[in-house]
């Protein structure tokens, strides 16, 4: 029985989504377009062409099935956290789903600085058993650093970016940290760069890309 309620619950839930979706007047990606340029201060917000702004977040996805694994409480505390978003931000936004490569950037980064401490060691006076595990290193972060890079031109994985409004840089601060606070384990929306940013403006612009708008 107890089991029969919790779905009961979840159900009426995502019945109350929906409803709120559909109260909501949607702001088609269009809408916002064409735009004039990054702001050069970050977060690099994006000015659009009636002079308001636009910032993008992306949204790590949730696999409610995943979520249920250990019972249905998992995903159905999100969808109560979603509902509460919903009726609690009032601002337009957007999400949008698209294809990207496969950001490496952090791990580059990494075997980058990797690679730089065994060339400054190697520099040094040290042992010749020292400098054969030293050029073993090497060969190693500089492959995986070709793997990662070969990641990014052979790998896409569908991502989700979060669009947010504001009529100035001060509301669209405020209403970015009101997101926040009240998304909770709906979305944990974290922060892109201006390349990364840059990369999904080109997708939007290029008519052969597959996207799709969720509207809010």
């Amino acid at each position: 029985m107890a089991l029969k309620n919790t779905n009961k619950q979840k159900t009426r839930n995502l019945t109350k989504i929906i409803q709120k979706r559909s109260d909501r007047k949607p702001v088609s990606v269009w809408d916002f377009l064409p735009y004039k340029k990054f702001l050069v201060q970050r977060p690099n917000y994006l000015l659009l062409a009636d002079d308001t702004y636009l910032e993008m977040m992306n949204l790590p996805g949730k696999d409610l099935d995943f979520l249920n694994a250990d019972g249905f409480d998992g995903s159905n505390q999100t969808i109560i956290d979603f509902y509460a978003l919903l009726s609690a931000y009032t601002p337009d936004f957007d999400i949008l789903i698209s294809q990207l490569p496969a950001d490496t950037k952090l791990q580059q980064s990494a075997w980058g600085q990797r690679l730089n401490d065994i060339e400054a060691e190697l520099m040094q006076p040290i042992s010749d058993q020292r400098r054969t595990q030293l050029i073993a290193a090497r060969n190693w972060a500089t492959a995986e650093i070709q793997t990662d890079m070969n990641i990014v031109s052979q790998v896409t994985h569908q991502e989700y970016t979060l669009f947010l409004y504001g009529d100035t840089i001060k509301q669209l601060d405020e209403r970015k940290q009101l997101f926040l606070s009240l998304s909770r384990s709906a979305f944990t929306p974290t922060t892109i760069n201006v390349e990364r940013k840059e990369m999904i403006l080109r997708q939007i612009n290029n008519p052969g890309e597959r996207l799709e708008l969720e509207d809010f």
